[in-house]
């Protein structure tokens, strides 16, 4: 251990022994170095506890194998064990630039310690790099409207660790792959998250990322998030309206990226009322002809 950490980085982990190196030093790679790392294990039946064992030789790393419980109840269990000012959850594939710690402590500074800050971040997809939908999004602070919209964080947030009204994530697997979601949702009911413009961390966007790898039980997930955060939160009609769109959006879109025509055209149907009318007809049309015939349009434009 540090005498003095300030930011507490929390990893969680599940089978990731051919990711979790590169994640592991790019925290390493970091120009400011006041920082603690917890690594939750959470189950991992790969060889992840071999591959961490050399970094334990910095006293700032602590490795922390647990039965496992999905990503929700990892970053908790690492929440509860920090130290530090201001806690950042790293998922264990994804890579943070040399200064990504020092501009939080810069941003934390000049906004004398907000609860929840966050910056920007790409995605990588083997080797080509893209902007995520953060990209356009001004500098400043972000509630609960820009979050019944969607969830263009991801995990990528700094919390206040001593925060009183911090609601931790949900651990319920039942929502695994959603929580990030339910997390935001939840902590900008009364409070904001402020974003920096400045791109600060990339996102591995492989084939086994939790949005990827298993369309039909995210769609199930989904559908069930929708009435925890119909149910847990204080929303006005347009809001209720703008997120019930938002989750059926994802449900069709998710549905018919697995071929599956009859569930995306229902949840299409359902979205399309809370939808703008441009979006909701393009989206009813492309569920109506099925990904086929989409393909098949787009090779005859090539």
């Amino acid at each position: 251990m540090i005498d003095s950490v300030y930011f507490s980085i929390v990893i969680p982990t599940y089978n990731r022994a051919d990711l979790i190196g590169l994640t592991l030093d790019s925290v390493l790679a970091q120009d400011f170095v006041a920082w603690e790392m917890l690594i939750v294990d959470d189950g991992s039946k790969d060889n992840t506890a071999g591959v961490v064992q050399p970094y334990l030789a910095d006293p700032r790393i602590q490795y922390l194998p647990k039965e496992n419980a999905e990503r929700g109840a990892a970053r908790n269990y690492g929440l509860v064990r920090a130290t530090g000012e201001y806690v950042i959850f790293l998922d264990s594939d994804d890579i943070f630039r040399p200064n990504h710690l020092s501009t939080l402590h810069t941003k934390i500074a000049a906004l004398s310690q907000p609860n929840f800050i966050a910056t920007k971040f790409d995605f990588a997809r083997d080797g080509v790099i893209a902007p995520s939908d953060t990209a356009t999004l001004p500098e400043g602070w972000y509630g609960l409207d820009t979050f019944v919209r969607g969830n263009a964080l991801a995990c990528n947030i700094c919390v206040r660790r001593l925060n009183p009204d911090l609601r931790r994530f949900e651990e319920d697997r039942s929502y695994a792959a959603v929580e990030d979601w339910m997390f935001m949702l939840e902590n900008t009911q009364h409070d904001r998250i402020y974003i920096v413009d400045a791109v600060t961390l990339t996102m591995n966007d492989h084939d086994q990322r939790s949005m990827r790898s298993d369309n039909t039980a995210l769609v199930r997930r989904l559908q069930l998030a929708l009435g925890w955060m119909l149910a847990r939160m204080q929303l006005s009609a347009a809001q209720r309206g703008v997120l019930t769109g938002r989750v059926y959006y994802l449900c069709a879109i998710h549905a018919y990226a697995d071929g599956h025509r009859a569930e995306s055209l229902r949840s299409a149907r359902l979205a399309a009322p809370h939808l703008p009318l441009a979006q909701a007809a393009v989206l009813l049309a492309r569920c109506v002809v099925g990904p086929g015939v989409v393909s098949w349009l787009k090779k005859q434009r090539a």
